[in-house]
Order: structure tokens, then C-alpha cells, then sequence
């Protein structure tokens, strides 16, 4: 079976998706739409698939088996409302929304009307993760320690927090959704930020550091600052006899791939384990396999579970808020 496939945005992480897609047999991208005539016109090209301005109007004319919705996270409105409407499976790129209201919303319609989904959170989608979850299998973890270190994108929303959420919810969502992956729900967080070295790039803080307890009393911290001159994307996990480190990092240009080592040891034995197998690949591929009907593809971030990570990063965002500060 091919399976039809519309999107709905055609710029940044759907560019991504698109030319691994194409290397998918099953996969037929039939329509695309962007509010940019000139985007979506190029990247209708390369599949030669319809182009559309206006998503309501892609929704009514074309019936896909399933959508993906790749925009920025302030320009969710009604795609995944309609297109669950419509029954389309649904394929969304993170940050799912900007407040819980639209992402109850959007959770809401996926299970009214019973449609598959699935999240762009790729690192469940690593070689690297699956192997660290094998080698952890049955073991307690104790700590998690992640980081997401960088600088700023040049996208001209990204630093505007009223449109991105700011760095916690747009870019380190995937650290946290990787804590609440091997260490369960959270449920205590606290967190404190700082901004002293980006300046009017950014409206947000440029580091914070948050501290959280798990339900199953495991505890976990994540950094993350956009001042860095260098990309640090790590997790450093300590469970019953054993430690890891799991390393990402984005490789070439026009699209990156997402690349990954574990390195660490268990019961005494080092573990050494590296791949060049891109995640974004292998998630988009589980997508159409499902979609496709194959009861052995998985969806490892269905919608209900990635609205869990959204949720912990707002948390987190409030956290810095309220915090309660001991002072000498």
C-alpha cells in the first residue's frame, strides 16, 4: 500500500522530513501547503505534489491518509483539529503548542476521533536510546543529568518567547522528554535562570537549570543555555550498577542528520556503542509503517504521551517564576 501524505508547513524541520521521506518506498507526499507561495512551490516541486497557501483549503480538497504539521510553534490554529476531523493520521513536529489549552484541545480531537499520532521527539527514535534502555532494562535508575547547550537560531521568532515558548519549550523539550523516557513522570520540579550573556537576540533567559523528582524516586537535572559557542545535546544517566552517557550531535548540511554514542559501563563492563543511523529518519519511517497498517511499527511519542513533555517543560517555565530561594 502507498500511503498519501499532505504537510502542512514547508520551511526549517519539515525540509527534514521531506527529503526522508523520499528515501521511504511507501511514502507519497500528494500536497503541501505554506503561507510562503515561494516555499511550498519548491518543495511541491520535489515531489510533484499539489501547492497550497491555505491549510482549510488543502484539508477540503485533498484526503490523505495522513498529515504531518511542521510550523512554528505559534502558528498552530486549527491543522490537527481538522485534519483528526477529517480522520487523517497525525504526524506533529514539537513544541506541540504554546499553552495547555491548545494542546488539551488538539489531544482532545486525536481521540474523539481515534486517529494515529505521533511527535517529532526522534531521540526515542536513536539507536543509541534503544540501546541504552536494553542495557537498563530492569534496573532502578537513581539520577538523570541532560544538557542542551547552544547558541541562538537564526530564525527571527526563535527568540521571541511569546512565539517560541523560549529555549525550555522549543529546543529542550527533547532533553526533558528523554528524562521522562528513562526516568519516568515528574512530580516536583524547581528551577532557577539567568541571562548575562545574550543580549537583544533574545527576550528570555539565556541558562537555567532545573532540578525534578520522579514518581518513582528517581531524581533528575537539566541545563540548558543559548550562549554557548559550542553544541553540547547530552544525558548522563546512573542506574543499579551502571552508568551512561548518551552524546547527540547534527551532522552536514541541507538537511543535518541526528548522529549518537553511548559510552559507559554496566555491571563492570564498558559499553561502547556509536551510530551514524540519522533518528529523524527512523521516526518518520515508524510513522508511514503504522500508518501503513504494520502492527510492529511503533509509535514511541504518540500525542497524549508528548503533551506529558510539553506540560513538564511549562512546569519548568513557571518554576522559574515561583521558586523558593534559601539565601545564607
Amino acid at each position: 500500500m502507498t500511503v498519501d501524505i499532505a504537510f502542512i508547513g514547508a520551511g526549517g524541520i519539515a525540509s527534514i522530513h521531506l527529503n526522508n521521506l523520499e528515501d521511504v518506498p511507501a511514502a507519497n507526499v500528494v500536497a503541501i501547503c505554506d503561507v510562503v507561495e515561494e516555499t511550498v512551490e519548491s518543495a511541491a516541486a520535489q515531489f510533484d505534489a499539489a501547492a497550497y497557501t491555505n491549510h482549510e483549503e488543502m484539508l477540503e480538497v485533498e484526503t490523505p491518509d495522513a498529515v504531518f504539521v511542521t510550523v512554528p510553534p505559534f502558528a498552530h490554529t486549527n491543522q490537527e483539529t481538522l485534519a483528526a476531523a477529517n480522520e487523517f493520521d497525525l504526524f506533529v513536529e514539537k513544541p506541540i503548542a504554546l499553552s495547555r489549552a491548545k494542546a488539551d484541545e488538539v489531544n482532545d480531537a486525536i481521540e474523539s476521533a481515534g486517529v494515529r499520532s505521533q511527535v517529532g521527539h526522534m531521540y526515542r527514535y536513536s539507536p543509541v536510546v534503544e540501546r541504552a534502555r536494553e542495557l537498563l532494562d530492569g534496573r532502578d535508575v537513581a539520577l538523570l543529568d541532560g544538557r542542551w547547550l547552544g547558541g541562538v537560531p537564526p530564525s527571527g521568532w526563535w527568540g521571541i518567547k511569546e512565539k517560541s515558548g523560549g529555549q525550555l519549550v522549543e529546543q529542550t523539550a527533547h532533553v526533558f522528554d528523554l528524562v521522562r523516557y528513562f526516568g519516568g513522570d515528574v512530580d516536583d520540579t524547581e528551577a532557577v535562570s539567568g541571562k548575562n550573556v545574550v543580549g537583544d537576540d533574545i527576550d528570555f533567559y539565556d541558562a537555567v537549570s532545573a532540578s525534578m523528582r520522579h514518581a518513582n524516586g528517581a531524581v533528575s537535572h537539566v541545563a540548558t543555555s543559548s550562549a554557548s559557542a559550542e553544541e553540547v545535546v547530552d544525558l548522563h544517566i546512573v542506574a543499579e550498577d551502571a552508568k551512561l552517557h548518551l552524546e547527540f550531535a547534527f551532522e552536514g548540511e541541507d538537511p543535518p542528520r541526528s548522529v549518537a554514542t553511548l559510552t559507559g559501563t554496566v555491571d563492570g563492563e564498558p559499553v561502547h556503542f556509536e551510530t551514524d543511523e540519522d533518528a529523524w529518519k527512523h521516526e518518520v519511517e515508524s510513522f508511514v509503517a503504522a500508518v501503513d497498517g504494520d502492527a510492529d511499527a511503533e509509535l514511541r511519542s504518540p500525542y497524549a504521551d508528548a503533551k506529558e513533555t510539553f506540560e513538564l517543560t511549562l512546569r519548568v517555565d513557571e518554576a522559574l517564576e515561583d521558586s523558593t530561594v534559601v539565601t545564607q
